[in-house]
């Protein structure tokens, strides 16, 4: 019989990812003399001396049950596993190994789990690849980004990247958190193929965070940084070998790895260190050809214990098209912004008789004040920052404060001693009462609650700047939230947010604006840098006090809906409290409140 010829073939509208990996292996294989192609799809018709390889957790559940392979194709395939104990894809691997006719896995923890298991499966050892590499071992190589991240959201991670972020405060970092769902093009928070390992090469640190249950290194993720001359700092893991902490990569604990980071960077002589003996070891001793030897042997071993039937355990047909939704699937675990409001999953039930009178009360009694409580603007007695640093005259903020938020007294701090000071800040006290005493900022007092959105209509009724920083008063900001932001505007966004850190929830806010998204779930809120005339287009924020508390909510769906150019600044540069407002609509009866934030803007 003739060398086998592999086929890696990686499900339509499944992750990205693994067709890259699949690329890499494929290139190994041929560089070790076999044969190999990558394929994209149901199985192809094969030869007596075809056998095939898939991620399992993923091409078969990916695929329409139709067009999933044979059992007897499934005899002559070779499962890749790259998952690791302690998550749910590893447990979907596991439990559909015994289809298959052999498997290898590129973790060494992974592979001892499911040999415990009673399963047969070799180890491939990933290693240097010349597709990754985009740096070629320059010492002097340009990096501009100081600190990234490449990950999945996940509450975990989310909740290690919000402790870190005042750790990394003053470094340029770039945090790319996509949803946990499966990418097949790029998007503003996932980077793909050439365009990864060139980030990588930009950047001089790649800080590492486990996901959900696993303390694995994620091997994957950490050779690709490598072949890149980025320096890793991971929380400890179980599987390190043959890397050695201090001298390929650092370690450090999960509560103080932004600590660890921080330090690091500014130890350059360490930092070059580690990059130069890193890129050495992986691209000199981590040679994937002895893998892609194994996986030909077993291979080789299928394709002559299970030749291809000549008559097919299920009859053959042709195919039908594969159409993958341009979007393509959605996550449901991301989070909202709202602490007590989940979107479609809070919906459902009848609210009672007592609680749609409460919430009409409610409305009521905001359209009333409208009507009968004018509100009064009292300018600024005191100057924002007496500081020497450069002022934004083109740009106001304007904060709005609710019944149980706290005062705006830090958060105005915050913005006078940044790296950028605003022209002015404007606050709406909503029902609130303001401390007594000259201030740095206007104050429109409003001494019965008239809502949330109407509350900034009329700031942005008393500001004259083109750009509008909408915040809210339970924030606090970074010195260089104003710059950040602004740079993104100067450069061409319409809008420009960042992630906000959570100290219950992680990050909030940490994703773009997808109208699918927004449609089930209201994860943006305040903290973003607006064009005036994109708030005109929209005319302002919505008022309907049914949709108290989801005015930002409105906002990102009218974005959502035109063609604004929106960027997220991928660094955390907001933190909040979550305040817990008294009852409004929106907890009283949610389905009229999302139906009216909902609304067609």
């Amino acid at each position: 019989m003739a060398d086998p010829r592999l086929v890696l073939a990686s499900a339509p509208g499944g992750s990205a990812f693994m067709e890259e990996l699949f690329e890499v292996v494929a290139d190994a294989v041929r560089r070790a003399g076999g044969r190999a192609e990558t394929h994209v799809g149901p199985l192809p018709d094969e030869d007596d001396d075809t056998v095939f390889v898939v991620v399992p957790h993923e091409y078969l559940v990916v695929l329409p049950e139709r067009q999933r392979p044979r059992p007897d194709q499934l005899r002559r395939t070779i499962a890749f596993c790259v998952e690791h104990p302690g998550t749910r894809t590893f447990d979907t691997s596991a439990a559909l190994l015994p289809e298959f006719g052999g498997a290898v896995d590129i973790n060494a923890d992974s592979t001892d789990e499911l040999v415990r298991r009673g399963h047969d499966v070799r180890r491939f050892q990933l290693g240097y690849t010349p597709l990754w590499d985009r740096w070629g071992g320059d010492p002097d190589a340009p990096r501009d980004i100081d600190v990234t991240y490449l990950g999945t959201a996940e509450h975990r991670r989310s909740a290690l990247l919000a402790r870190a972020a005042r750790d990394l405060d003053g470094f340029a970092v770039r945090l790319l958190t996509p949803p946990h769902e499966p990418m097949v093009k790029p998007r503003p928070d996932f980077l793909m193929g050439r365009a990864k390992h060139e980030h990588l090469a930009r950047s001089r640190v790649l800080l590492n965070l486990h996901r959900e249950a696993s303390r694995a290194l994620e091997w994957v993720r950490v050779l690709e940084a490598a072949c890149n001359g980025c320096v890793v700092v991971t929380e400890p893991s179980r599987d390190l070998a043959p890397f050695t902490a201090g001298q390929h990569l650092l370690v450090a604990r999960e509560t103080v790895v932004g600590a660890a980071t921080a330090a690091m960077l500014r130890d350059g002589e360490l930092e070059r260190s580690i990059r130069a003996e890193a890129y050495r070891f992986v691209k000199e001793e981590l040679d994937m050809g002895p893998s892609a030897r194994t996986l030909l042997e077993l291979a080789a071993d299928l394709a002559e214990r299970h030749p291809a039937p000549a008559r097919p355990e299920r009859p053959l047909r042709k195919a039908a098209a594969v159409v993958v939704p341009a979007d393509g699937p959605l996550a449901v675990d991301t989070p909202s912004w709202d602490p007590r409001f989940l979107g479609e999953a809070s919906l459902g039930g009848d609210p009672g008789p007592d609680r749609r009178l409460a919430a009409r009360l409610f409305v009521e009694r905001a359209e009333t004040a409208r009507r009968t409580d004018g509100g009064v603007l009292t300018p600024a007695a005191l100057p924002l920052s007496p500081g020497a640093a450069p002022r934004a005259d083109d740009l106001d903020v304007l904060v709005v404060r609710r019944i149980a938020d706290p005062g705006v007294a830090a958060l105005v701090d915050d913005l006078a001693r940044g790296t950028t000071v605003p022209a002015r800040v404007l606050v709406c006290q909503d029902g609130t009462a303001e401390p007594p005493g000259p201030k740095p900022y206007d104050v429109l007092h409003h001494p019965v609650p008239r809502g949330t959105g109407h509350a900034y209509n009329r700031l942005l009724a008393e500001s004259e700047a083109d750009l509008l920083l909408v915040l809210d008063a339970g924030v606090r900001c970074s010195p260089h939230l104003v710059t950040r932001l602004l740079a993104a505007v100067r450069a061409g966004a319409d809008v420009a947010h960042c992630p906000v850190a959570d100290a219950a929830r992680g990050l909030v806010g940490a994703l773009p604006p997808e109208a699918r998204r927004l449609a089930r779930l209201p994860y943006l809120g305040s903290g973003y840098l607006v064009r005036r005339t994109v708030l005109e287009k929209l005319g302002g924020w919505p008022e309907d006090p049914w949709a108290e508390g989801l005015e930002h909510h409105g906002f990102w769906l009218g974005v959502a809906g035109r063609d604004a150019r929106t960027e997220l600044v991928q660094q955390v540069l907001l933190s909040r409290t979550v305040p817990d407002p008294p009852a409004r609509p929106l907890d009283l009866d949610p389905q009229r409140a999302w139906a009216a934030a909902n609304a067609k803007r």
